[in-house]
């Protein structure tokens, strides 16, 4: 009897570290999937508006017509990357993934002398923008950084 007592109890120890680890798995799953959610609306968000994609046309050059466009589409363009940047600071979007999606763009906007035609780039406001493309461009200009093809949500 005390034998079957044992058996039952060490049974019961494992179903429980069991489920304690299915549990554990499936919270990181979880958390993978939302931080992909969160990507992917972004990612969206940035690809599929209109003025980001004319504006991100006119900084491979950094074209003069930079200075006609609209200081609220250039505030919206800005506030783009400091939303990535909280993200990627409250661990919603990995750094590599910040720097693979959207460093090259935020480094050429923090370069370009025309978008900032009317918009005062040493602004506090900017402050977050600024020190998210300046990490950017760090990484991108200065150590040519690669990332790996196992990079992750």
């Amino acid at each position: 009897m005390e034998l079957i007592k044992n058996i039952a109890a060490i049974l019961g120890v494992i179903a429980a570290i069991w489920g304690l680890y299915k549990g554990v798995i499936e919270f990181a799953l979880q958390g993978a999937q939302k931080r992909a959610e969160v990507f992917l609306k972004k990612q969206n968000e940035y690809f599929s508006n209109k003025s980001f994609n004319e504006i991100r046309t006119l900084l491979e050059k950094d074209e003069e017509k930079l200075k006609e466009i609209p200081i609220e589409e250039k505030r919206a363009y800005l506030t783009f990357f400091e939303e990535v940047a909280v993200l990627r600071n409250t661990g919603l979007i990995k750094p590599d993934l910040a720097y693979y999606m959207y460093g090259y763009y935020a480094t050429k906007c923090l370069e370009s002398s025309n978008f900032w035609t009317n918009i005062n780039k040493n602004k506090l406001f900017w402050n977050v923008f600024i020190r998210f493309a300046e990490e950017m461009q760090n990484r991108l200009r200065n150590t040519k950084e690669i990332i790996s093809h196992d990079i992750k949500f």
